[in-house]
């Protein structure tokens, strides 16, 4: 086979910045990002003046760290990065900054670019958009055809941590968490603080300060005076993070993606907004009573109605955002093409591959000879469509279309070297959607051998429809 030994994985570009003035949220949540993909993807970090904190975070994550220096000419940068990089690299932005002329000068080099976003204040030239805030329509953005957006919770950009504490919710103590993001340039914390003090709190306040708080002297001068019983964190990790939400049954965050990180882990919410990108999580948080406002609920709450809150059922989020993800970046980097003579060597290793053996009709192995006559035949036939499906523009599979009056009999594998990793879905997917732009009418069947649970799934996730099995060949399979 020409494909390489090792998976070969397109390169991913995130491009961030966080400091004291502008906050940490945008480095984080592209570092979610980059956790949820680093697996299938070679992911890099393009940060301008990084925060000495920030790097060992970008570096626990990306493979790369490239720091830019200080400029106000953001589209020669873009110029200058675009040409840096290569057209099947792609490139995700994460800034207020990266405007319509930003994003075109990658588009114009060949590059895919997907934009996280949260204001929606311009018109989007790329390939996809990611907006995790609820409440959010398709009709409230202007951007071109091709482009796909993802909107709403179901795309909450969340750490690993988080993900996981989102499936398994435990018992909380009445404690308070308290954070007001990476860098509260205002020190909005001491206001909470001295809020919070009014209300006569006895409960321990775990408060989260992160690398870039810049106001340890105003807060160190509260603490000497302050009867709230205190405990200071700093420079949390996301592990650290979700240990201390879970021993507090109450927390007070701004509506951005730290408030995400405390509701996977469930709990009360109090909402304190400090910027203005935050005002449409705010607003649907309290229309959907899935938190409270800070400045007007905090403390009104007695312990019997805090109880009762924490029975509410809490299922904004399943943990299942890395799949959905990996979805949206192999529609950026799957293609299908019909197969040419020059293929049939590599179908004939798909072919000859054990696994892909065990699940075919006939186990034995097939001589070279008799593969060669069959394709052949194949390509020739009409009837036949057989497709090669791209990843990152190497092959990496088939999936082959049998015509049979109205029906498509539907046969794929996928190279080893890329199995494990989600991708049969969309040799399924790539090649179903091509064969439907010439023939929308055909019925679609599949065969699945009932050992074979890898497939089984994949066909479910697709919709297909799981009919009674039937014996074929001394094989019992489920048909699709």
């Amino acid at each position: 086979m020409f494909l390489d030994k090792k998976m070969t994985k397109p390169k991913i570009y995130f491009r961030a910045d966080g400091n004291a003035q502008i906050g940490l949220g945008h480095v984080f949540r592209s570092l979610a990002l980059a956790e949820m993909l680093s697996d299938t993807f070679d992911c890099h970090f393009i940060i301008r003046n990084p925060l000495e904190v920030l790097e060992q975070e970008v570096l626990n994550v990306c493979q790369s760290i490239i720091k830019l220096e200080e400029t106000t000419d953001k589209i020669q940068e873009a110029k200058t990065l675009s040409t840096a990089l290569n057209a099947n690299d792609m490139i995700v932005l994460d800034g207020y900054h990266f405007n319509t002329n930003y994003q075109q000068a990658f588009k114009s080099q060949g590059l895919k670019v997907v934009c996280i976003d949260d204001i929606y204040d311009c018109h989007f030239v790329a390939d996809a958009v990611i907006n995790h805030a609820g409440g959010i329509e398709k009709k409230q953005y202007r951007f071109e055809k091709y482009t796909k957006l993802f909107l709403g919770l179901e795309y909450a950009l969340l750490r690993k941590p988080f993900r996981e504490a989102a499936k398994n919710k435990i018992q909380k103590s009445n404690n308070l968490f308290i954070c007001l993001g990476g860098a509260d340039s205002k020190n909005h914390t001491l206001e909470v603080l001295e809020q919070v003090e009014k209300t006569g709190e006895t409960n321990t306040c775990f408060l989260v300060l992160g690398g870039a708080y810049l106001h340890k002297t105003a807060l160190d001068g509260f603490l000497k005076n302050t009867k709230l019983k205190i405990e200071i964190l700093s420079s949390l990790s996301a592990a650290e993070m979700v240990f201390y939400m879970n021993q507090c049954a109450r927390a007070i965050t701004p509506p951005s993606t730290i408030s995400y990180e405390y509701l996977s882990t469930g709990g009360i919410l109090f909402l304190k907004v400090i910027a203005d990108n935050q005002l449409n999580i705010n607003r649907y948080f309290l229309k959907e009573k899935i938190a409270l406002n800070f400045e007007e609920d905090f403390g009104k709450y007695d312990d019997e109605a805090l109880s009762e809150w924490l029975k509410k059922p809490s299922n904004l989020f399943d943990g299942n955002q890395k799949k959905r993800f990996h979805d949206i970046f192999y529609r950026l980097t799957t293609s299908t093409r019909l197969a040419q003579i020059q293929d049939c060597k590599m179908y004939f290793d798909w072919a000859n591959d054990s696994i892909t053996r065990q699940q075919s009709y006939n186990a034995a192995p097939i001589s070279y000879d008799t593969h060669k006559a069959w394709f052949k035949r194949r390509l020739e036939d009409n009837r036949s469509i057989l497709y090669i499906v791209e990843f990152n523009k190497k092959p990496i599979g088939q999936i082959r279309f049998q015509l049979e009056k109205e029906t498509a009999i539907i046969s794929y594998s996928l190279d080893e070297n890329y199995r494990g990793k989600g991708l049969g879905k969309w040799i399924l997917k790539n090649g179903i959607t091509t064969l439907r732009k010439n023939r929308p009418y055909l019925e679609i069947i599949g065969f699945v051998k009932f050992e074979n649970i890898a497939s089984a799934v994949t066909f479910r996730n697709l919709g297909f429809r799981e009919f009674v099995a039937k014996e074929i060949k001394n094989s019992y399979k489920y048909v699709y």
